[in-house]
């Protein structure tokens, strides 16, 4: 069933219809969450805020964007609130032993979980109009247009700011990785991907 369906049965009085909607964006929310606060436990209240936010403010979902969209924007908006209130923890997490894919040889996974680690805290690092871009674009997938709507920003705005933070992003994974290897996220975005 398509969101725009699920919505409109919730608003008709369905709410266990509301469980589908969790299913389907509850992981994707967490990673947002978890790029912002570095904590599990502080990822997960918040992917659990948002979507209770979510859920009492169906109503006003007016479908002028999709409801993904208007998803994420509730859930960058409470991210963003959060950083300002809390500084993200950067600290040692097996976050990623939940995110990545178990396919590999152990040598492969604990290089992967290497990596991770190294371009997750890049991105935390970053001021957070950069960081916002490269998570929802690398890691939700959504393209610059869906991003300007979630961030209420011009797309020429959303274009010059991935751009500056590709830049930025470069910039402190360029020096040489353990293995002699360089990351470049202009020529190798599905590595970031992969990350997930």
């Amino acid at each position: 069933m398509q969101d725009d369906e699920l919505i409109k049965s919730i608003l008709k009085g369905n709410g266990e219809r509301y469980d589908d909607i969790v299913e389907r964006y509850q992981a994707g929310l967490y990673r947002t969450a978890f790029y912002y606060t570095q904590n599990v436990e502080d990822a997960r209240d918040i992917t659990q805020e948002v979507l209770i936010k979510a859920y009492n403010s169906l109503a006003g979902f007016k479908q002028d964007s999709t409801f993904s969209t208007w998803l994420y924007r509730i859930a960058v908006n409470h991210c963003i609130d959060w950083c300002r209130r809390k500084k993200p923890l950067l600290e040692e997490s097996t976050c990623f032993d939940n995110l990545r894919d178990e396919e590999g040889s152990p040598e492969d996974l604990f290089l992967r979980q290497e990596i991770a680690s190294e371009v997750h805290a890049a991105v935390a690092s970053l001021p957070t109009i950069y960081s916002t871009i490269l998570i929802l674009y690398y890691f939700e997938d959504f393209n610059p247009q869906q991003i300007a709507d979630i961030m209420d920003t011009p797309k020429r705005t959303v274009e010059t700011r991935l751009f500056r933070a590709r830049k930025m992003l470069r910039a402190k994974l360029y020096p040489a990785s353990s293995g002699g290897d360089r990351h470049d996220l202009l020529s190798k975005p599905r590595q970031m991907a992969q990350l997930r």
